[in-house]
Formats: structure tokens, C-alpha cells, sequence
């Protein structure tokens, strides 16, 4: 069970799009912590941001489908869900994960997804990647911090 605040001292927060899949999905594991999440984001508890990639990564799987109603739905969610900013991806922001990815050996999408809450002056990433915990001027919570399941 997840309960209480996040995380009080952080104002501005940065959501891997795990958050958003685990959630939509219902994952067994992840679903309820990344609903969590998201509620306390609708909630006001802190500001949002994602990337948009966030919304590339999302829609991916329904056009696969042949939903593009899902996609539209995804993409309007995102858009206008409350308390949430979506980045656009700069050249600011893919020259800082150029710098991430040569540094801290990242993927491409995690390197972008990091350098847009790092640009977007995120202090706290919520994501359910081991490997973001490395990445020093932004801390990481993952999402089985909130469950204890791994």
C-alpha cells in the first residue's frame, strides 16, 4: 500500500514515462505506486514535467494497435492534464544529454528524459531505472521505493 507525500521537499518533479505506462496498463506490480503518483501530481502536491517524448513513447503501442483513438487520447491527456508541464525537446536539451549519455553511459531516451527535468529545473525524478540513480543534480525515487517490490 502507498501512502503520504511523495516527496514535500521537491517542487517540481520530473516523470519518467514508466509512470504513465504502469499506470495506463495497470500494471500488477507498478500500477497502484505509479497511480499514486499521478494523483498526488492531479492533486497539486508538486509541479509536473515530462518530456515530450513521454508522449512518442506512449502512442507508440497504440498505432501499433490501430488505435489512433488511444494515441489521441494520450496525446490530449498529456497536453492538458493538470499541474503538468510537457517539455519540448530544445537543442538545449539535446546537447545536455549528449553530455549525460557520454558521462553516465545512458540510453538516448533516458538521457532526454533527464536533461529535460534537469533544464526544466526538476529536482526529484520518479522513474522505476536503477540507472538514473547515478545522474548527480537530480535525485530519483523509484517507484519500488514506494512498494518495496522489485
Amino acid at each position: 500500500m502507498v501512502t503520504g507525500l511523495i516527496a514535500p521537499r521537491h517542487q517540481r518533479i520530473l516523470l519518467d514515462t514508466s509512470v504513465w505506462i504502469y499506470h495506463f496498463e495497470g500494471n500488477a506490480t507498478f500500477g497502484e505506486a505509479a497511480g499514486y503518483v499521478i494523483e498526488q501530481l492531479e492533486a497539486g502536491r508538486f509541479q509536473g514535467v515530462a518530456s515530450e517524448l513521454t508522449l512518442f513513447e506512449l502512442i507508440v503501442k497504440p498505432l501499433q494497435l490501430g488505435r489512433q483513438d488511444a494515441a489521441d487520447d494520450y496525446e490530449t491527456l498529456l497536453s492538458y492534464f493538470p499541474n503538468l508541464t510537457l517539455e519540448p525537446i530544445t537543442r538545449a536539451i539535446l546537447l545536455e544529454a549528449a553530455a549525460l549519455r557520454a558521462h553516465y553511459r545512458l540510453r538516448t531516451p533516458d538521457a532526454i528524459q533527464l536533461a529535460t527535468g534537469l533544464n526544466s529545473g526538476a529536482t526529484l525524478a520518479i522513474t522505476n531505472d536503477e540507472g538514473w540513480r547515478h545522474v548527480a543534480g537530480i535525485d530519483t525515487l523509484l517507484l519500488t521505493d514506494l512498494t518495496g517490490k522489485r
